[in-house]
């Protein structure tokens, strides 16, 4: 596969997990997107189910997904959401720098080393 292929390939594979991820978070899914976690970090991701329980995000803006294009094997994204905690209906935008690699040990998955603590945390939530 030529370069330019290839890079346009692993750039839309990268961009649908993104994606999912960003959805399930979107929907409270948290168990859907733990499946683009690091798996070093999943668990302590998992923790957090509790403390997003009350989270409502409204909307969010992928910025652009920057590709290394070097290795095709990391990229990182920022990602904008808008949301509020129950029972308090001030909406609040918080932006999520996101970390993403392909991991080997799974088949070379798109991974993401999240921050939802601190996505919790400028939203407003209690843990």
């Amino acid at each position: 596969m030529r370069a330019a292929a290839r890079w346009f390939a692993r750039g839309e594979a990268l961009k649908e997990c993104q994606r999912s991820y960003t959805e399930a978070l979107r929907w409270g899914d948290l168990d859907k997107a733990a499946r683009y976690v690091d798996p070093e970090m999943r668990s302590d991701f998992l923790a957090l189910a509790d403390a997003f329980e009350n989270v409502r995000i409204t909307d969010y803006d992928i910025g652009e997904l920057d590709l290394n294009k070097d290795t095709l094997a990391q990229a990182e994204v920022d990602v904008t959401y808008r949301g509020y905690v129950l029972p308090v209906y001030v909406e609040k935008r918080i932006r999520d720098h996101q970390v993403w690699y392909r991991d080997d040990e799974s088949g070379r998955e798109w991974r993401v080393r999240p921050e939802l603590a601190s996505l919790l945390e400028g939203i407003g939530a209690r843990r």
